[in-house]
């Protein structure tokens, strides 16, 4: 067996059966006469519980790993294009996706028996993060062979600190090469890509923001607005009722003078009535 084929072998081991195996294989390497493959091998070393959960997704959910991979690639180039409703609706996504790998991850582990500590489930988070930030800590995942946890801080390539080796087979690229094929030739040009993606970041998310504010205030203006036409809506109502009853006032005004005009009139016919017959009765 080559170191490849070993290293493949070795981390989809659980960690309790890591440092067991190895030493059977440096053991079978010198058996052979092959020394200098039984010092990689020996140089190999035992993954942590979080490196161990992100070796096994990387073996075992390829294709929900290399969705959440792309997803990552997807937010690095709409923030490159200062794109804010596309970074939103990633991140979005990019949340869902890293929850459903985590839980995946602990099924595993309870599969095998193997517990997992809060600090392991940090661990793993970071790597995936990680993962999606950048595309070595991507490719580092992607080879299966983690022995400690990624991180990222925003300050370049991660490299390969938490692989298993540095030399042959699908391992990670070393900073080194990670600079060559990017075309980074100096740490000066890195910090001020890394300013620039922070600067950037900071924009964006400053740009999310007021966005939101903007929309907010949109929703409390629109608000304003319709209850003002609400309340605009009311007077004239109130307007046409109090104008409706001023002229049933003075319908009922003028209905009053009438009755009273009638009733005068009556009043005095009754007396020119009584009058009349008085005198009739005088004459007889």
């Amino acid at each position: 067996m080559d170191l490849d084929s070993i290293a493949e072998e070795l981390y989809g081991l659980l960690p309790d059966e890591f440092t067991s195996a190895r030493a059977a294989q440096v053991r079978a390497a010198r058996s052979a006469g092959d020394r200098e493959l039984a010092a990689a091998v020996a140089g190999l070393r035992r993954p942590t519980i979080g490196a161990w959960l992100a070796n096994q997704l990387a073996r075992e959910h390829k294709k929900e790993l290399e969705a959440l991979l792309n997803l990552g690639k997807e937010m690095r180039k709409a923030q490159e294009i200062g794109d804010g409703p596309a970074l939103r609706r990633l991140s979005a996504q990019r949340h869902e996706a890293l929850t459903a790998l985590a839980a995946d991850a602990k099924v595993l582990a309870r599969i095998r028996n193997l517990a997992v500590s809060e600090n392991s489930s940090r661990e793993l988070e970071s790597t995936l993060e990680a993962a999606v930030a950048d595309a070595d800590a991507a490719d580092a995942l992607r080879a299966g062979g983690l022995t400690v946890g990624l991180s990222y801080s925003g300050f370049g390539p991660v490299g390969s600190a938490g692989c298993s080796r540095e030399t042959t087979g699908p391992a990670p690229r070393t900073a080194e090469t990670a600079r060559k094929k990017k075309g980074v030739s100096t740490a000066s040009e890195k910090a001020d890509r890394s300013r620039r993606e922070r600067a950037d970041a900071a924009a964006q998310l400053a740009l999310a923001r007021a966005e939101d504010r903007v929309k907010a205030t949109g929703v409390e203006v629109g608000e304003a607005q319709a209850e003002r036409d609400q309340r605009r809506d009311q007077v004239r109502q109130m307007e046409r009722q109090l104008k409706e009853a001023r002229e049933s006032l003075r319908q009922a005004e003028q209905r009053l003078v009438e009755t009273k005009r009638i009733e005068k009139a009556a009043r005095t016919e009754r007396s020119r009535t009584v009058a009349q017959r008085d005198k009739a009765e005088a004459s007889r």
